[in-house]
């Protein structure tokens, strides 16, 4: 019931119309009553109230590699900084995903299915839990607990578990075993759910298709893995000294400094034993502060490149972008140039804000084309082209900004952090790849789908999707043609300017829809309601026609669609040659159904074209005219 009366003003807004510029009501009522808490404030700030829980993570796992396992034991320090006495606490059991007879919205083959997390201890401030008769709520992935002890507002609680789980092996779901020796693991530790000032504890279950909503938290991580592996993870190690034998060390070192790039690790010397100090198993402590989740990669077959560069011009703080691959991987022998490239192109280009992490490791899973991104680290197949591996390693990198730095719940709202991956490559693919236009097979796979019945408003929470056509569209293709047409109507500059200081407002934090479109208003002086209004909030797709033609050189253009876009214009003349009008976004800022475009009168046109491969259109038989004899 809760989830059917957020929508219910969504479906007031969209028939009412409504202008947060303006802050009318009504909002839906928990967005409302985090307004008038104060936790949010409505010029786009975070609110003078505002608060999050966060916690401490000190774990130790083991990787058995001969029964693919994990074993762990953590000792979590969890803060409560919220107002609120929590009876109840939520742990999110990630891998029981994979349990048998448990609800999915994803295939799981047979040989995947286990018996799911087993918890062989957990300790609540400082009173233990029995498995038979203190766990009653235990549904898909959420383990729910009712505390013995309630955690009072602005204390701490440590909790002490120990778990274990068998590892995926034949398709897993953004982790697994991917070959022997070769590991990408991630949601894989007991992590308490995050408890905010909107709804309280997210209570929504991993089952395939939602992904990160989680609290920023410190980690000290030791892993322990078989003497011939090496390890790559969100954070720093700590204990380099006795893992690496020193000319590696050297090696890293110098890839840290140098703009070039730097085989760490070839395939020989890893033969060969030359890489790690000798044991029959080696213990590596990772170390990562204010992150919003831990994962680690694992292999004893790969090669180890890395460089680095400069992210913050001011400080000199650089960061290094390292790949790891098995020998042999089409167009990884590239892929920390291209990491690195990547950085810099969001450090100081778009969003321009300096990388905030200190490293950037891509790691080859196999040959799927797909990715999936975790703090410092994306887990990446191989894509059969350049243009295509370009695309796939900015995306999950430019994953860090949205949602890791930012904090969005990607649960409810994917186009926050989905949106801007699938948007941002645009000007990267085209330097290293010019021969395929990015953003038109972006707009093309919109066009695609737009205006079908199963396409919902941005604004629909992402967990309501259950179809995945339905669901693509709304978390990447139509939020990355909304920032685009956005970006065009306020101008870049400008753009730049509202982007940046809503992420300044809002890294580390939690923010939501509203505060991205308040804080855009504050910014730019705008009432942006009829951007938002249609782009986010509406259903309908793109569709302008020419609606008629005056005196050969007066174009009335009709927004036969619902979404506002350029008007762009391409006229050809009697003598074959051509000219071009356009008409920003900004066009429709006033609701109007139409526009007169008026080319020059002095010249013999003879046909007109409405569009270009850049902006969506539903329909394009009435983006044409052609001069009759009555001209």
């Amino acid at each position: 019931m809760k989830f059917k009366r957020f929508i219910v003003p969504f479906l007031f807004f969209m028939a009412s119309g409504f202008s947060v510029f303006a802050q009318i009501n009504p909002l839906p009522l928990n967005i409302q009553q985090a307004f008038n808490k104060e936790t949010r404030s409505k010029d786009g700030k975070p609110g003078k109230n505002y608060w999050q829980n966060h916690a401490d993570y000190k774990m130790e796992a083991t990787l058995d590699t001969e029964n693919d396992r994990l074993d762990g034991r953590a000792v979590i320090k969890y803060d409560n900084d919220s107002p609120d006495t929590l009876k109840t606490i939520i742990i999110r059991l990630y891998q029981d995903f994979f349990r048998k007879g448990n609800a999915r919205q994803w295939p799981v083959p047979e040989d995947d299915l286990t018996e799911g997390v087993q918890i062989k201890k957990l300790v609540i401030g400082g009173l233990e839990y029995d498995s038979d008769k203190d766990f009653p709520n235990w549904y898909i992935t959420n383990f729910y607990v009712r505390l013995k002890n309630p955690i009072m507002p602005h204390s701490t609680e440590t909790i002490e578990v120990d778990w274990s789980f068998e590892i995926p092996t034949v398709r897993g779901l953004r982790m697994r075993k991917y070959d022997d020796g070769h590991y990408f693991i991630a949601y894989w530790y007991p992590q308490i759910a995050v408890y905010d000032d909107i709804d309280g504890w997210d209570q929504l279950e991993y089952t395939g298709t939602v992904e990160f909503y989680n609290d920023f938290n410190n980690f000290d991580v030791s892993l322990t893995l078989p003497g011939d592996y090496l390890i790559w993870a969100t954070g720093e190690l700590a204990n380099e000294n006795s893992i690496f034998q020193p000319e590696i060390n050297e090696r890293i070192n110098k890839a840290k400094k140098s703009d070039e790039v730097v085989r760490i690790v070839n395939i020989s010397e890893l033969n060969d034993k030359k890489i790690l100090q000798k044991g029959k198993s080696l213990t590596w402590n990772f170390k990562a502060d204010h992150v919003p989740d831990f994962s680690f990669a694992a292999s004893n077959k790969s090669i180890w490149d890395g460089t680095s560069l400069v992210v913050d011009s001011i400080t000199g703080r650089r960061v290094l972008t390292d790949v790891v691959y098995p020998d042999g991987s089409k167009n990884w022998d590239r892929g920390a140039e291209i990491s690195r490239a990547s950085v810099e192109y969001l450090s100081f280009e778009l969003p321009g804000i300096p990388f905030p992490y200190p490293h950037m490791t891509s790691f080859c899973s196999g040959p799927s084309g797909g990715g999936m991104e975790t703090p410092m680290m994306a887990n990446d197949g191989i894509p059969e082209n350049l243009a295509n591996f370009v695309e796939l390693v900015f995306h999950e990198i430019s994953h860090t900004y949205f949602p890791f730095y930012m904090g969005n719940n990607e649960r409810k709202y994917a186009w926050m952090d989905e949106g801007w991956a699938a948007y941002l490559p645009t000007d990267l693919s085209a330097r290293f790849a010019p021969e395929r236009d990015y953003f038109k097979h972006e707009c093309k796979s919109y066009t695609h789908l737009a205006g079908d019945e199963t396409e919902l408003p941005l604004m629909v929470p992402t967990f309501q999707h259950n179809s995945y056509s339905s669901a693509r569209v709304a978390a990447y293709t139509r939020p990355a043609m909304a920032y685009h047409f956005l970006r065009d109507a306020l101008g870049d500059d400008m753009f730049k300017k509202a982007l940046r200081e809503y992420i300044h407002r809002w890294n580390g934090k939690h923010p939501l829809p509203y505060d991205f479109f308040n804080t855009f208003e504050n910014i730019t002086g705008e009432d942006l309601n009829w951007f938002w209004q249609t782009w986010f909030y509406g259903y309908g797709y793109a569709d302008l026609g020419i609606r008629q033609v005056n005196d050969g050189h007066s174009v009335v253009i009709e927004k036969a669609g619902i979404l506002p876009i350029p008007v762009d214009i391409t006229y050809t003349l009697e003598n074959g040659k051509e000219g071009k009008k356009y008409i920003s976004t900004a066009v429709w800022k006033d609701n109007k159904q139409t526009v007169t475009i008026d080319l020059p009168a002095n010249l013999n046109i003879i046909k007109i074209r409405l569009g270009n491969d850049h902006i969506p259109d539903v329909n394009d038989k009435n983006n044409w005219w052609e001069k009759s004899d009555l001209y």
